[in-house]
């Protein structure tokens, strides 16, 4: 994928200024390359990026709170690519017990660099993202504490429903060249 190839270091200057060595004769010199073309055997990548990048806005209301009992549950999906966002309430990997998590999952094959906002007002995390076949889900998995988001002097907590608020910008999209 390089368009440019070298040594940069290739002789020491003072090596290829003495005349004994040969290589500068009458103030001239003479430099050759062998360049051999070899097909690529493997694909290659690079990421097409959308001037007027589109965004996706999804708000879920999570009801009955204090009354969830899964490790995670699933917003409907939303944008073109079908992100939706996954809520682990109380236990998700090293949140466990004390942190909730939010997380932006991809039902898709295709490769994306998204920026991927949540919010939980006023909480507001930001990341950048791409997306892979192999990394289709992503995000925060210590989003909060859990007894800040309980604490109902914080107003996040309003009458037992949780407000997520995603916002999702497709950057660009990830094309594979032979």
């Amino acid at each position: 994928m390089k368009t440019r190839w070298g040594i940069t270091k290739f002789i020491n200057l003072r090596t290829f200024s003495n005349p004994l060595n040969g290589y500068l004769v009458d103030d001239t010199s003479i430099f050759g390359a062998e360049v051999f073309v070899v097909k690529n055997t493997f694909p290659g990548e690079c990421l097409s990026t959308m001037s007027d990048p589109p965004t996706y806005y999804h708000t879920w209301e999570i009801e009955n709170f204090s009354t969830l009992q899964n490790d995670r549950y699933e917003s409907e999906t939303f944008g073109c690519y079908k992100w939706k966002i996954l809520f682990c309430p109380k236990r998700c990997k090293e949140g466990k017990g004390n942190s909730i998590s939010l997380i932006l999952d991809v039902t898709r094959s295709s490769k994306t660099m998204d920026i991927f906002e949540v919010r939980l007002t006023p909480i507001l995390t930001k990341a950048d993202y791409l997306y892979t076949s192999s990394n289709l889900a992503l995000g925060f998995i210590k989003f909060s504490s859990l007894a800040k988001l309980e604490d109902l002097k914080n107003g996040y907590l309003v009458g037992d429903i949780v407000v997520v608020e995603a916002a999702v910008t497709l950057l660009g999209l990830v094309v594979t060249e032979l």
